[in-house]
């Protein structure tokens, strides 16, 4: 069973529309949708505002599920790169938790806890990103517990982790969890806004409906891909 890890609403409500033989169930407050996706037996739940939150649902999922193969964790992020634009895809190579560190005591390696993505869900989520024509770019998603705006902001993260394209709040929990019951996972992330540009190229509720969109596309197409691997 694949699982889909949503930041949204709208986004589980994209997908699962897309999702035959749904049925909803509770366990410990979270809501899981359980059905079928392009043939695939898919779950997709909300994972909550930042690492803490995530870290409880993801868990509570996992261990009512047992049978995960598979974490996909989609959602927003901002970009801090002037390459970027506004629902651009970012797809994980690895996830850095930015605001861990331990430094006083570990030194330069107490400054971030890092999780390598899936290999082979990238190779698929890469596949699904060009079939549907989407401007990709590919790196170390910073996840941290605060929200990161403007530009002054962006380049203090991108000097302690120059290799980070976005910068958002649930991924390092998405990543540690997996890590710890040894499943693989990917993050991909829409993105809301550039940090480093001014101004957006829309509101925030015009991007919401359009990134839901794309994000229950990208799954189906990135399903579909996986099943054609195997």
């Amino acid at each position: 069973m694949k699982l889909i890890v949503a930041a949204m609403e709208e986004e589980v409500k994209a997908i699962v529309d897309h999702m035959e033989q749904v049925r909803v169930c509770s366990h410990a407050g979270v809501r899981l949708y359980e059905g079928m996706l392009e043939g695939e037996a898919c779950t997709v739940m909300k994972s909550g505002v930042g690492k803490g939150s995530c870290a409880m649902t993801l868990t509570i999922a996992l261990e009512r599920l047992g049978s995960v193969d598979a974490v996909i964790n989609i959602g927003t992020a901002g970009g801090i790169l002037d390459t970027e634009e506004v629902l651009d895809l970012v797809i994980s190579t690895a996830v850095v938790q930015h605001d861990y560190d331990t430094s006083p005591i570990d030194g330069e390696d107490g400054i971030g806890l890092w999780f390598e993505a899936d290999a082979r869900l990238q190779r698929a989520a890469s596949e699904a990103a060009r079939q549907l024509s989407l401007r990709v770019h590919h790196g170390v998603v910073a996840s941290g517990d605060r929200f990161i705006s403007g530009a002054d902001e962006a380049a203090a993260l991108l000097a302690r982790f120059p290799k980070a394209i976005c910068a958002e709040m649930e991924a390092g929990s998405v990543a540690q969890v997996c890590t710890h019951y040894g499943i693989p996972f990917i993050v991909l992330r829409s993105l809301s806004d550039v940090a480093v540009k001014a101004g957006n190229a829309m509101t925030f509720e015009e991007y919401k409906e359009a990134a839901s969109r794309r994000s229950a596309a990208l799954c189906s197409s990135f399903i579909k891909g996986l099943r054609a691997m195997h």
